[in-house]
């Protein structure tokens, strides 16, 4: 199939799904709070409504064929992450542009290499995230607190605008670059930059750096066992029952996920490390 075979309302329906689930999981994470936010932020979204458009627009075999680097594709978002985290002083639009530029690069740079081997996809998919979360480890943030928020109509249509973008140029994508690029840009960063755009203008820059760890941690978490259960489902259930049971097979990871995130643990756990520093630093008498 090319671009010219795709239909206007295919397109849109594309859209759609990808604007319902974007804002829908970021409206959510709001109301609930960080801990919530860094859970739901975490899971996949734009990425299956992606495959699954992919799969009702051009074919089943193309759908399994977008597993193949959707992993990959994964990865790169993991390291918009850490771009976005690591400079300690920067202003949020420079701090978001140096993000996202680097990680169009490094995306481009997955999609033209366009590995089809799906054990190798995963094997540096996992390798890679692994790099990326202990350098984001290494990272010292602000310590998250619990806060809920509002989102008002124009907060949730430009969340949600976002999303639709994502999965309808992942479909463009595919239909004119092949399956495998976009598998690619289907794993583009929409609800995390969206979510800590929105966070940004009520918490403030340093906060949203310590955003990044409960998104990247949750996604490590999730996202493989999701692409691992969707290639063989798209098989055997087709593109719609195969999304569903993708889902509930990462059902198991998302728990752990969100046992690693809550906010209590979280605090627990920042609260001793806090205390062994000040203990290690204090000098001998």
């Amino acid at each position: 199939m090319t671009v010219a075979d795709l239909s206007p309302l295919r397109l849109v329906a594309a859209f759609a799904g990808g604007f319902v689930v974007v804002s829908l999981v970021t409206t959510l994470a709001d109301r609930f709070g960080e801990g919530p936010a860094g859970f739901l932020g975490g899971l996949p979204s734009t990425g299956p409504i992606g495959l699954l458009s992919i799969g009702v627009t051009q074919s089943t075999t193309a759908a399994v064929k977008a597993t193949t680097i959707f992993p990959l594709g994964f990865a790169t978002t993991f390291a918009f992450l850490l771009f976005y985290t690591y400079p300690e002083k920067l202003r949020f639009w420079r701090r978001m542009s140096l993000a996202l530029g680097l990680w169009l690069l490094v995306a481009t740079g997955v999609a033209v290499w366009s590995p089809d081997d799906f054990v190798l996809s995963v094997s540096v998919s996992a390798g890679v995230s692994l790099v990326v979360l202990y350098l984001r480890w290494r990272i010292r943030t602000e310590s998250p607190k619990r806060f809920a928020t509002t989102t008002g109509h124009p907060r949730m249509i430009l969340r949600g605008t976002l999303g639709g973008l994502v999965v309808a140029t992942a479909v463009i994508l595919s239909s004119a670059a092949g399956p495998l690029v976009g598998g690619v840009f289907s794993a583009a960063p929409a609800v995390w930059s969206s979510s800590i755009y929105v966070t940004n203008r009520i918490q403030g820059v340093q906060f949203t750096r310590s955003l990044t760890w409960p998104f990247m941690l949750t996604g490590i978490l999730t996202v493989i066992p999701y692409a691992v259960a969707a290639r063989y489902l798209f098989t055997v259930a087709g593109v719609w029952w195969g999304t569903i049971l993708a889902y509930l097979c990462m059902s198991p990871f998302a728990y752990a996920a969100w046992g690693l995130t809550n906010q209590k643990k979280s605090d627990a756990i920042t609260h001793k490390l806090a205390h062994h520093e000040s203990a290690h630093d204090k000098p001998a008498d």
